[in-house]
């Protein structure tokens, strides 16, 4: 990532976390604004590779949006059950393989339904924490 990327990243995660920016346009005036110029082309890019969501009060991140999006996880060893609301679970499914935690050898994402393959019971544990100790 080159030093402008980093920057212009940084400063993306930095209005979003701030909950100040709804379209591109508002992250390209805000970025302008701290001398970061960019093309909607790149912002559309880094939104992709910062995994932010269009969420209804603007751009967020979705590892913030995850422990709103769980609607529970059962254990059944050794597997879990995760629910969440139609449409959403490839972004929760996402967000457990991004996190590698050692326990979860992977996941299997339909429209509201994920499958965590857990590979010790211990792992039931770390995964509910990381989806926001969900019930």
């Amino acid at each position: 990532m080159t030093a402008t990327k980093a920057s212009r990243h940084s400063a993306i995660l930095d209005l979003v976390n701030r909950g100040s920016v709804h379209t591109q346009q508002d992250i390209a005036a805000a970025l302008a604004r701290r001398g970061l110029r960019a093309t909607q082309a790149t912002i559309s890019r880094d939104i992709q590779e910062l995994g932010l969501v269009r969420a209804v009060n603007g751009y967020r991140s979705s590892a913030a949006l995850v422990p709103e999006l769980v609607l529970s996880v059962e254990i059944v060893e050794p597997m879990a059950v995760i629910r969440t609301p139609p449409g959403t679970a490839n972004m929760v499914a996402r967000r457990i393989d991004e996190a590698s935690l050692p326990g979860i050898a992977g996941t299997v994402a339909g429209d509201d339904t994920i499958i965590a393959v857990l590979r010790k019971p211990s792992a039931g544990r770390a995964l509910k924490q990381l989806l926001g100790n969900a019930r």
